[in-house]
């Protein structure tokens, strides 16, 4: 299993909302356009694919994949710090 950092910005409220969606099917939302994901290739580049179907040319999504270490030394602040990925249910396609 890899670690992810999903960041988007899609510019039309509709296309948002589809993509935030699907987003949350996978992910954990950490803000309002960044989520982390645990998962394989495989599941990655099939959300990459779903987003990608809602996505026009004024749109962008960038897909960091974090080694453990380094997803090992993240910090996290404030009352959203505390959520987690085991407090959510995840439907994996």
């Amino acid at each position: 299993m890899n670690h992810w950092l999903v960041i988007y910005d899609i510019r039309e409220a509709k296309r948002l909302s589809k993509v935030a969606k699907i987003m949350e099917q996978y992910a954990l939302r950490v803000q309002q356009s960044v989520f982390e994901i645990d998962a394989e290739e495989k599941i990655i580049q099939e959300m990459r694919e779903r987003v990608k179907s809602v996505m026009e040319d004024d749109d962008f999504v960038v897909y960091f994949r974090i080694c453990e270490s380094d997803w090992q030394k993240r910090m996290k602040f404030g009352v959203g710090a505390r959520l987690d990925c085991e407090d959510k249910e995840f439907y994996i396609l």
